[in-house]
């Protein structure tokens, strides 16, 4: 069927980018404060999934899609922060799944090795990579780290599904 429309993901425990890739061209979503509680920030990125999914299918009519997420990890904040994060992960790992998208969870080291060429790369040299490979991403992204990351993930996908991932 071809190179599906890769959306890249990268969600928190109150936010969630996404950057829709296909071909040359691509989308960018940067969504912040998805609520307070664990239930109302699931509700709102299954709501802001659902839109990004859509937007998608809008703009490249007729191709496939499949999806690439940051995997949570433990990292500042602890185990409960990572747990907040995993709820909005799934969140947007069921309403893809639900539509009937393929879902990659990506550990952080494997993008950054894969795309940037260092598994421990810093967040100032992801999003330089972003600005030198893809300008218009970094502009659009306004200094989102989420988004630079997000970006990244899509392209780990679009690697991942040439076997190069």
């Amino acid at each position: 069927m071809g190179e599906p429309i890769v959306l890249g993901i990268d969600a928190s425990a109150s936010k969630v980018a996404f950057v829709g890739m296909f071909g040359d061209d691509f989308f960018v979503r940067d969504y912040k404060k998805l609520g307070k509680s664990g239930a109302e920030a699931c509700s709102a990125a299954r709501a802001k999934t659902l839109m990004a999914w859509v937007e998608a299918k809008k703009r490249w009519p007729g191709h496939p899609i499949a999806a690439f997420i940051e995997s949570p990890i433990v990292g500042r904040g602890g185990i409960r922060s990572t747990i907040v994060q995993a709820y909005t992960s799934g969140s947007v790992q069921g309403t893809l799944y639900g539509l009937e998208v393929p879902v990659g969870l990506v550990n952080v080291s494997s993008w950054k090795k894969h795309v940037v060429g260092n598994g421990r790369a810093s967040k100032s040299e992801v999003a330089s990579f972003v600005e030198l490979r893809w300008p218009s991403i970094h502009e659009e992204a306004a200094g989102s780290q989420d988004v630079a990351d997000a970006a990244c993930i899509a392209y780990y996908g679009i690697l991942s599904h040439r076997g190069l991932g």
